[in-house]
């Protein structure tokens, strides 16, 4: 069985419908430790089984933040600040998580547990985002 959840960044530039196999009671919420997620208060879901469609209504509101490595777009809109997504792109795959508070749906969410994920190099972050995370698109709306 499927479950659909819709989100959006505050403003609603940035939406994110996502869909899942996993029940929001069941889902292993992560609260990545490195300082850029703590200085957000981010609590990342994702599912190797579903599908994340991300939805950029006004690209030039799309921040695509990069640290570390450069591999990740962290994707936050420019006008109200929120960060929505972290986005992963390799040749023609592409992973993403969702972060549960831009959800609709939050409150069904249980609390994170922290993972630590320092030390990785940029293939083993792609295998373990690969694995781990959702199959994803990001889509450009026309303007």
């Amino acid at each position: 069985m499927m479950h659909h959840f819709h989100g959006s960044c505050h403003c609603g530039n940035l939406e994110v419908d996502y869909t899942t196999t996993i029940t929001p009671e069941k889902a292993m919420v992560r609260a990545c430790q490195c300082s850029f997620c703590r200085k957000h208060d981010a609590r990342a879901i994702s599912d190797p089984n579903g599908m994340i469609e991300l939805t950029v209504h006004n690209p030039s509101l799309l921040e695509r933040y990069r640290f570390e490595l450069g591999v990740t777009d962290y994707l936050i809109c420019r006008k109200c600040g929120v960060y929505v997504s972290a986005y992963s792109q390799r040749g023609t795959e592409a992973y993403a998580n969702v972060m549960v508070n831009v959800l609709d749906a939050r409150e069904q969410f249980p609390d994170p547990s922290p993972v630590h994920l320092d030390g990785e190099d940029e293939l083993e972050k792609w295998q373990r985002r690969a694995k781990n995370w959702t199959p994803a698109t990001l889509r450009i709306a026309d303007q």
